[in-house]
């Protein structure tokens, strides 16, 4: 039995008997109770009660594949969507089929992820249903190189979907953070394979913090926020999953047909780190600047006491300032 079938007879949060649950999808209560555990150890509050059944104590908004295709429209024409109820990483789901013809237009959506990859090997903390978790497939028949500035255009689709559903204030943090009030809200993993040099297969993950439990945000290291809490009438997460896609698409398409360099001077304004002193973080030193932007390939503009510098890759931290005004020395 599909744990999520059972799942969708307790989003109610009333009491349902383990009989009437049997009986209503045809299973043994010993295959419910096999299903409880498991959808409990996905982070999920049920209770149980003696006579009573069981009855989930979280509000759970489910995405839900057929208002997903809906609402994308003529643009879900040539693509297979999935829906999962947890899965290592969305990421992964696609990324082991490059190569493969059916990559391109392949969409994985799942609410839970127990290995979703940040940046740099960290883990992207997935609670369920917390969160969007997607990812898109697209092949390119062109070169590698030409796609530098690919991420900074995958950043300005999302913030344009989200502004067109009322949820405005997105800014970008090069080269792949999304944020809210100075604080992180979601992030874009792009993961690249070339066959040849003029081909390129590309799998956009995307990771959105919806609403978060209070405790696990206090917990990351690093500030972060969640639309919960900045927009109180935030649309279902179906709906977000399906005009960030449509979005996402159209960028695509776009930048298939070599516009990606229209993306540069959206991004540029929404630029959340422009003119602000930094570290960047590289594999063997770390460098202090003042960001100038992005060029036009996307590459970030570094200005240091030996000049100024581009940089394709590189963790930026904002320099935390000192009591008397000034940016604190790097130790």
């Amino acid at each position: 039995m599909d744990s999520r079938a059972l799942l969708g007879c307790l989003l109610d949060n009333a009491w349902h008997s383990g009989h009437a649950l049997a009986v209503q999808l045809g299973v043994s209560r010993t295959v419910i109770w096999k299903n409880i555990k498991r959808l409990r150890a996905l982070g999920l509050d049920i209770e149980a009660g003696h006579s009573k059944g069981y009855r989930l104590l979280d509000e759970i908004d489910l995405l839900e594949r057929s208002a997903i295709l809906d609402g994308m429209g003529a643009a879900a024409n040539g693509c297979r969507l999935e829906v999962l109820l947890e899965t290592a990483s969305t990421n992964q789901c696609l990324t082991d089929r490059f190569g493969q013809a059916d990559l391109h237009r392949q969409i994985v959506l799942a609410e839970h992820q127990h290995g979703g990859k940040g940046r740099r090997g960290r883990v992207w903390v997935s609670p369920f249903a917390g969160g969007l978790y997607l990812s898109l497939g697209w092949h390119f028949d062109m070169a590698p190189t030409s796609l530098n500035a690919l991420s900074l255009a995958c950043g300005v689709a999302v913030a344009q979907a989200l502004a067109g559903l009322g949820l405005d204030g997105i800014q970008l943090k090069w080269p792949n953070d999304l944020m809210l009030d100075g604080k992180k809200t979601g992030g874009i993993l792009l993961e690249a394979r070339s066959e040849t040099a003029s081909t390129c297969d590309v799998v956009i993950g995307i990771g959105l913090n919806v609403r978060l439990p209070c405790a696990l945000k206090a917990a990351l290291d690093q500030p972060v926020t969640d639309l919960a809490a900045h927009y109180g009438t935030r649309p279902g997460r179906s709906r977000l999953a399906s005009s960030i896609l449509v979005e996402q698409l159209a960028t695509l398409a776009r930048v298939a047909g070599g516009g990606v360099a229209d993306y540069v001077a959206a991004w540029r304004a929404r630029d959340y780190l422009c003119d602000r002193q930094v570290e960047l973080h590289l594999p063997e030193q770390t460098l202090s600047g003042r960001v100038q932007g992005v060029d036009d390939n996307g590459l970030l503009l570094l200005k240091t006491g030996a000049g100024l510098s581009k940089f394709s890759s590189g963790e930026l931290r904002v320099r935390p300032i000192s009591k008397n005004g000034g940016f604190k020395p790097i130790t």
